[in-house]
């Protein structure tokens, strides 16, 4: 066995096997690598020191080697497949295909009876405070009567006017708290029933012209006829009885009694019903009357029913005939065919001047009051507002 010299100290290593790779020096103990049988090219001079490392070390290396050349790759690929991507790509808008519109269909409309509607609640004008009478002139234009005691003008289209303020006092009444009626006679006169009287007022003027009364007995109720004559509900609480006045102020009749003779009524108290009786008159003068019930607010009363039904009666006042039973009415007015209109509660029940019911008209609460027009539209009041609608054929 070839002995190795140490190149650190220059001692003999004798003491080694050719099958190790290190050997050590016994007198240094500097590590000497053993040589192998190699070719020449590849012989290490004897006199270069090495550094030596463990096997664990090698390992170590060949795993961070291994590992770097994996992500190299990796990131090389990387690079490879973004350089093939020249540019980007943009998003490109692909329209749907055609389709016919799909029409559409219109809910179906909820016919509006009403040919005019307005008013509501307020003190303003044009706005009403529990309004419970309405007329209409010839000219087709609207008054309305409230618990403030004012009477609003409107003109056809339902656009104020003018308002009269009504007092609540006079020579005659002293204190005023409800609008019994009102009424426009051919002169254009507004007639205001209130505190058992009438206040006559020019439609020019906003103070009444002249007083009407029957003193000491109160006016109850009142009607134009055709021919200018007037007639006067009065009611002394005992009996009624209507006088008929000329236009120059003469009473050419007077008949007593002639709704309770004709009704021939049982009921009690007596005072209630006198109350309740409403008249109106045909464009022949004929008179028709009712107890009119729906009128005179909160009541006791004991009665038949067969005592509620529409009165006819000759302009002289002789009784003809009565039918159609109604309990619940404001009013009663006749169109210019004779036509009797009579409300009760929601409804408003239209006969012929034979009596023959023609019609029931149906509004959408209770009427407080009604009244037609020339061309027989009906005009109603109801929760302060006015509502026309047009004449029953």
């Amino acid at each position: 066995m070839k002995s190795l010299i140490c190149p650190q100290c220059g001692g003999k290593l004798t003491d080694y096997s050719p099958l190790q790779n290190f050997a050590t020096c016994g007198y240094c103990a500097t590590k000497i690598v053993i040589e192998q049988q190699k070719p020449a090219s590849q012989t290490i001079p004897v006199n270069q020191p090495v550094k030596t490392f463990s096997l664990s070390f090698n390992i170590l290396v060949s795993l961070i080697v291994g590992g770097c050349v994996v992500v190299g790759a990796i990131f090389l690929i990387a690079i490879l497949a973004d350089k093939k991507e020249s540019k980007p790509t943009l998003p490109v808008y692909n329209p749907p295909p055609f389709a016919a519109p799909t029409p559409r269909v219109s809910p179906t409309p909820t016919p509006n009876p009403n040919l005019l509607e307005f008013g509501g609640k307020g003190m303003g004008d044009g706005l009403f405070q529990d309004a419970n009478k309405i007329a209409v002139d010839k000219q087709g234009r609207i008054y309305v009567a409230d618990e403030t005691l004012r009477v609003q003008q409107f003109n056809e289209k339902g656009e104020f006017l003018k308002v009269w303020q009504i007092p609540t006092e006079t020579q005659y009444y002293k204190r005023a708290r409800s609008i019994r009626k009102i009424g426009i006679n051919n002169n254009d006169q507004l007639y205001v029933l209130v505190g058992g009287l009438i206040l006559v007022y020019e439609n020019a003027s906003s103070k009444f012209s002249k007083i009407i009364h029957f003193e000491p007995n109160p006016i109850q109720d009142f009607a134009f006829r055709s021919d200018g004559d007037r007639l006067f509900l009065i009611n002394n609480g005992e009996i009624e009885y209507f006088v008929q006045v000329d236009e120059t102020g003469k009473s050419p009749r007077r008949v007593n009694s002639f709704h309770t003779n004709a009704a021939d009524a049982s009921m009690s108290p007596s005072a209630t019903g006198l109350a309740a009786i409403r008249l109106a008159v045909d464009g022949a003068g004929n008179i028709y009357s009712i107890y009119a019930l729906g009128d005179i607010g909160s009541y006791q009363l004991s009665y038949n029913e067969e005592d509620f039904r529409i009165f006819r009666f000759t302009p002289e006042g002789k009784y003809v005939n009565k039918f159609a039973q109604t309990m619940n009415s404001c009013c009663i007015a006749l169109d210019n065919q004779s036509r009797i209109h009579v409300s009760d509660s929601k409804l408003i029940r239209v006969f012929s001047g034979s009596g023959e019911q023609v019609s029931n008209f149906y509004a959408d609460g209770n009427i407080d009051s009604f009244a037609l027009d020339k061309e027989n539209n009906i005009y109603i009041l109801n929760d302060d507002k006015v509502i026309k609608r047009p004449a029953i054929r």
